[in-house]
């Protein structure tokens, strides 16, 4: 994360005192462990995989992004500290602990976060999930209506490109969704990086079958190092790592701009990074661009 805090110019909005204070993000994953690096910032978690009510992560994956987002570094002193560390999480396990899950589960999920978006001013959610290609169409419809109905209610949703590049049309739903924000990964063609974790140019990219370009962004997401679910810390690729990145980066600028509806945030970060060069619509993920 010093890494990535580093190519964001992180340091440029916590200076200000900026570390997505009274945001609320949700994850829809695989659960959240109990690190120190999120005390008392877990407000609420709801399990629609094996309906437990304690909070856990069987798998990990969850946890990593957890602290991606907003992990505050206590354990490393500071060295593994996440976007926006002062954020509050809502954790949805969807996903067992092999990674995988349903589309039922989902779609449940998404209806407990627009029956409980007021109660906990849940402003952001990350999708760091995506449908296999061989998925039925009539799944991936449902799947895409359901998370439609988010981003309608005021709920800023970030989702991953996928890992299935880098051949053309290949973001996996939700990312072909044309309202939501779709994360690429800066540097997944950076063989020094991936040191064989992940195959040479991973992350998905357009065009969708709407004919929109996707992903709009890219973040870093090789080799991240962030929270275990057993304590420690751990290094993880792929766009789900860089989309947890524009989620915690998105929180902070919800701290800032307090008004702002995801439509105006999308708005604001084209505006702000379209003049960039990259393998996206606009460009990559940069406070330096935005603050």
């Amino acid at each position: 994360m010093e890494r990535v805090r580093r190519l964001i110019h992180a340091e440029l909005p916590h200076n200000e005192g900026y570390f997505g204070k009274n945001c609320t993000v949700a994850i829809l994953d695989t659960g959240i462990a109990a690190h120190t690096d999120f005390k008392n910032r877990v407000i609420d978690f709801k399990d629609f995989v094996n309906g437990r009510s304690g909070i856990y992560d069987d798998n990990g994956h969850g946890t990593h992004l957890a602290g991606i987002i907003g992990g505050n570094g206590t354990l490393s002193n500071g060295k593994f500290r996440g976007v926006a560390p002062a954020c509050q999480y809502i954790i949805i396990k969807v996903l067992d602990a092999m990674g995988n899950g349903n589309i039922e589960a989902v779609v449940r999920a998404v209806d407990w976060i627009l029956e409980n978006q007021a109660r906990y001013r849940i402003r952001f959610l990350n999708i760091s999930i995506g449908m296999m290609p061989q998925t039925k169409k009539e799944e991936q419809r449902t799947l895409i209506f359901a998370i439609q109905k988010l981003w309608e209610k005021g709920i800023c949703v970030i989702v991953a490109s996928g890992n299935n590049g880098p051949g053309m049309s290949s973001v996996t739903v939700p990312g072909t969704i044309p309202e939501l924000i779709t994360v690429g990964s800066l540097d997944d063609e950076d063989r020094f990086l991936l040191n064989g974790n992940m195959h040479v140019g991973y992350s998905g990219r357009g065009p969708t079958d709407h004919c929109v370009t996707k992903p709009e962004i890219l973040a870093p997401g090789t080799r991240i190092t962030s929270c275990g679910s057993h304590g420690g810390y751990v290094s993880k690729s792929g766009t789900s790592m860089a989309t947890a990145v524009v989620t915690g980066g998105l929180a902070v600028l919800g701290e800032i701009y307090p008004d702002f509806s995801p439509s105006d945030l999308k708005l604001f970060l084209y505006s702000k990074l379209r003049r960039q060069k990259g393998k996206s619509a606009w460009g990559n993920f940069d406070f330096q661009e935005l603050i």
